[in-house]
């Protein structure tokens, strides 16, 4: 028993230095006695600055007194409290800055000293997230409720060694049904099984160390997903060999979806503003353009009166008309592809490609397999944009001699491939453009992947699965 209780502390010992979570204790007269590297990296302080100081230092001026009397009735009827998610607690930095947070309370009596512990996270990115989407989605709600952080521990044979009460509730079960259950097998979904288990086996080779945030989805009692963001480090013996990893993750699974609403929002809103240019240039500057063709029709029964030079104008400035209306319908044609609504989406790369390879020294491919009719309109929409927009980066940057697209749809997916033989790049070194920015938030939105294969003598090769 001593030997396993010896075990036990390590094990905690560990969690409280490798804790993303800020941890921090005073004794009963609210001096602070013990405090994780994560606590002064909040509040800017080095340890022997704020050890043995009063806990009000590290709160605003206007709160102190008040905290104080609170200390004071706490220290009489200590009891585990957290704090609520609808009230914003705010800190005070060693600069001066005010930082919101989130803070969590137990307390421990050894012998007749009263310890209490303080878990604190710094919320301002979340609160700034928040404060963003209700100005945009001009909620009357606060919709976004912050999560208390999930503390698990995963021994070598990936089995759970110690999962908090928060982790426990968010799964649907006592903490001791979970200890020595098999973490991937029992919590982690078929589809994602694979490669999260790949990144706990790299933690435990000591190929990686920390993963500052990793996502996936875990299974709660009775079925349901929820999204967790991990914080993920590895406990090590004394000989700095791996025994165990240290997972801390917040459920995003309603930030996310947030945060998906809205690229749909502002998809859907150039779609609509490619609608109204389109049809202004129909209605306005296309009409323009026909009456002018008209007024130089006109003209015709006069040209014999013209001189050679006046007869040479006239043609130019007609030959410059039929190129300007040429333009214009393919101006319009791009921006709103009509034939991809009357013939789906088979037709609408056809007619893409066909204009790329007219308009252009390259030399473009297509290949389409399967059946490409009734396709869901999002779906059609979706993957024409983005080979659209893959096709077009392409052209921009890579210089290409060759494009090969191709199309295949399956039982249960669709797959898209597009691939120039062009100057490649770096994906590690060069910052996503908007080109490539666009067409991740797309594949996103059509709930497929992407994948992207390029070096600078070989080409860049994109391809794209989207469930069906």
């Amino acid at each position: 028993m001593p030997q396993e209780f010896a075990q036990d502390n390590s094990v905690f010992a560990l969690i409280f230095e490798n804790s993303v979570e800020g941890i921090l204790v005073t004794n009963e007269e609210g001096k602070i006695v013990q405090v994780n590297p994560s606590c002064l990296k909040i509040f800017g302080y080095e340890k022997e600055e704020i050890i043995g100081q009063k806990v009000e230092q590290l709160m605003p001026g206007r709160f102190k007194e008040h905290h104080i009397r609170l200390r004071g009735d706490y220290a009489k009827t200590p009891k585990s409290r957290h704090s609520a998610s609808s009230l914003e607690i705010l800190g005070l930095h060693k600069s001066g800055k005010e930082i919101p947070l989130e803070i969590s309370l137990s307390y421990v009596k050894p012998g007749d000293r009263l310890l209490v512990a303080c878990f604190i996270v710094d919320i301002t990115s979340k609160r700034k997230l928040e404060r963003e989407l209700r100005k945009e989605r001009e909620l009357t709600r606060q919709y976004l409720n912050v999560t208390t952080s999930i503390f698990l521990v995963l021994s070598r044979d990936e089995r759970i060694l110690m999962i908090n009460k928060a982790g426990s509730k968010l799964l649907g079960y006592a903490p001791d049904e979970l200890k020595g259950k098999n973490w991937f097998d029992e919590f982690i979904p078929e589809p994602e099984r694979k490669a999260v288990r790949g990144v706990f086996s790299q933690m435990m080779k000591n190929e990686i160390g920390v993963t500052h945030s990793y996502e996936n989805h875990i299974v709660r009692k009775g079925g349901e997903l929820r999204l967790i963001d991990w914080h993920n480090t590895l406990l090590k013996n004394k000989n700095g060999e791996p025994e165990a990893t240290l997972s801390s993750g917040v459920d995003v699974t309603e930030k996310r979806a947030l945060e998906k609403e809205k690229t749909e929002a502002l998809v859907q809103g150039q779609e609509n503003e490619r609608r109204r240019i389109a049809q202004e240039l129909h209605d306005g500057l296309g009409q323009s353009i026909s009456a002018i063709g008209l007024n130089l029709n006109a003209l015709e029964p006069e040209l014999k009166s013209f001189n050679e030079k006046f007869r040479k104008i006239y043609e130019e400035v007609k030959q410059k008309l039929s190129q300007t209306i040429e333009e214009v319908r393919t101006i319009s044609r791009n921006l709103t592809p009509k034939i991809l609504e009357d013939y789906g989406l088979g037709r609408a790369l056809e007619h893409l490609c066909e204009t790329v390879d007219q308009s252009t020294t390259v030399k473009i491919t297509l290949n389409l397999h399967g059946d490409l009719q009734n396709l869901d309109e999002k779906v059609s929409l979706g993957l024409y944009r983005i080979i659209q927009e893959v096709m077009n980066n392409a052209l921009r940057h890579a210089g290409p001699n060759h494009i090969n697209v191709h199309l295949t749809k399956g039982k249960t997916e669709l797959i898209g491939i597009v691939e120039d033989d062009g100057r490649g790049f770096d994906l590690c070194s060069k910052p996503e453009g908007m080109g490539l920015s666009n067409v991740r938030s797309r594949v996103e939105l059509l709930n497929g992947e992407l994948h992207i294969d390029s070096s600078k003598i070989g080409g860049t090769t994109v391809s794209i699965n989207v469930p069906l």
